[in-house]
């Protein structure tokens, strides 16, 4: 990609008109439209203040290394936010690049308030090659090419999906995810989430069924051995954490969302 290109895409990723860029740069719209569109190359001398707009380095102006490849570190508590914020990014990218002369971080910021504010609104993306993106205020769920059906309709799903479904077992689950690093006792599960202790003996070896608990023997004596659960610390927490929060946006039926398919400018708001 060219320079003029470069400086193109950086400006409406910037939430920048041609005449804001060039207020800044203090040259005319009409040099910044030749530069854009490959008639005229800006001066050297200006390459430095154009990078300095766009906070990136001379190099990545010339589209060695583009500034939304840049990385930085973060920590595991920053990621799920990034990923958001990211699918924010691109929705709104796609809205404000078909109105010129928005700000794309004030329209970021006022969806991503919204989004906030209203639960029940979705973003939803669909892409031309296949696979989708949803994402709310609480969740967001990433496919990646077509369905496979074959794989829907196996018994294993059907036994997860029943599982999930007992009341008993929400009701533990949903104490467990609330109280992450504490193991538990059915006797203590009962009492804390109102049921009988059988009910909640038989959630917690339920959910040690789908890999959801993990639980020890833990002995008192020689002869009163005490069954401990704790939630497993790997993926499958999650998986039964998804599938319940997609369940209750289906149960809501609530179809108000951004949705954002193809081409940037290809975007409907309902």
């Amino acid at each position: 990609m060219t320079i003029g290109k470069n400086i193109a895409e950086l400006r409406k990723s910037s939430g920048m008109t041609q005449e804001q860029l060039a207020e800044m740069l203090g040259v005319t719209p009409q040099a910044v439209s030749k530069w854009e569109n490959e008639v005229t190359m800006p001066d050297i001398m200006l390459l430095p203040v154009i990078a300095g707009c766009f906070d990136i380095t001379i190099d990545e102006l010339y589209g060695s290394r583009k500034s939304a490849e840049k990385r930085k570190a973060v920590n595991y508590d920053e990621i799920p936010e990034m990923l958001y914020d990211t699918i924010i990014e691109l929705t709104q990218r796609g809205w404000v690049d078909s109105v010129e002369g928005k700000d794309l971080a004030l329209e970021k910021e006022k969806m991503r308030s919204y989004l906030d504010e209203n639960r029940q609104v979705k973003t939803v993306t669909f892409s031309n090659e296949g696979g989708a993106i949803i994402a709310t205020s609480e969740i967001g769920l990433l496919h990646r090419g077509k369905a496979n059906a074959e794989q829907l309709v196996t018994d294993e799903i059907g036994r997860v999906l029943e599982i999930l479904s007992k009341p008993a077992v929400k009701k533990v689950f949903a104490f467990q995810t609330e109280n992450i690093s504490k193991p538990i006792t059915a006797p203590y599960a009962a009492k804390k989430c109102g049921i009988t202790s059988e009910e909640a003996a038989m959630a917690l070896e339920l959910l040690t069924e789908i890999h959801v608990d993990h639980p020890t023997e833990v002995m008192l004596d020689e002869d009163s051995p005490v069954r401990m659960y704790s939630l497993d610390s790997g993926e499958w927490v999650m998986y039964a954490l998804m599938i319940l929060k997609t369940a209750r946006l289906m149960e809501e039926n609530q179809q108000h969302y951004f949705n954002y398919r193809g081409s940037y400018n290809n975007l409907w708001i309902q």
